[in-house]
């Protein structure tokens, strides 16, 4: 099942369904994942039969807005299976409102609850989830089962700190993320004392699923940043 809508020049997904990623999910219950294109993105492939990728993720700006890892090939979502899962579902939309608008986000918000009642949802697959008003992430978490969420616009949007995570790649930058009432999910080159290692990296031998575990859900559980080895 998928939701779209549309805030500002942002098209946002809700996708209801199954994971074959062992990683985020055990693949036997549905998740919710929330991902945030641009509508430039959507238009470049709506209108071309052949998508040059680069050109693609070029496109972002407006949904991935100053992350680090925005540029072409630096973001793990950039990779072919993933490339090609958010073109699969690009093409789907086009062709679903070809004639017709994509409702404004307010408008799906209904639909969007009862989806997420009970399921683990997955804030930012692609994209910044700080897109989506606060109002409505809140409403969402209050009915999930778990969540996680990550944001790199955490200095410009603190009110989010409740619910997402500061993505964040030195102490320093969480030292300053904290100030704002952020706990942090660092990018480290190497381990760091005063932070747990998230239990669904290679590092921790896959020991649980982001499902399962939910620390990176903001204030909701705990004070402690949690990291992971660049990868």
């Amino acid at each position: 099942m998928r939701v779209t809508a549309q805030k500002d020049d942002a098209i946002i997904v809700f996708r209801l369904g199954k994971s074959s990623n062992g990683k985020i999910s055990n693949g036997k219950d549905k998740i919710l994942q929330v991902y945030s294109f641009s509508k430039a993105q959507l238009d470049y492939v709506a209108s071309n039969e052949k998508v040059n990728p680069k050109v693609f993720f070029d496109l972002a700006d407006s949904v991935c807005f100053d992350c680090p890892f925005r540029g072409y090939l630096k973001c793990y979502t950039h990779k072919y299976n993933q490339y090609s899962g958010f073109l699969s579902m690009m093409r789907s939309i086009a062709r679903e409102f070809r004639s017709n608008s994509i409702p404004q986000i307010r408008e799906v918000s209904d639909k969007v609850l009862k989806m997420s009642a009970n399921r683990y949802i997955r804030f930012g697959t692609y994209g910044e989830p700080t897109l989506l008003p606060i109002d409505m992430v809140s409403n969402m978490v209050n009915l999930s089962k778990s969540h996680t969420g990550y944001t790199h616009q955490w200095a410009k949007k603190p009110e989010y700190s409740e619910f997402f995570m500061a993505s964040t790649h030195s102490v320093g930058q969480s030292e300053m993320a904290k100030k704002l009432g952020y706990r942090s999910f660092m990018a480290v080159k190497n381990s760091i004392a005063n932070a747990v290692s998230c239990p669904a990296s290679k590092e921790m031998g896959y020991r649980s699923t982001c499902e399962k575990c939910g620390l990176c859900s903001g204030m909701r559980k705990g004070k402690t940043n949690i990291q992971i080895l660049e990868h």
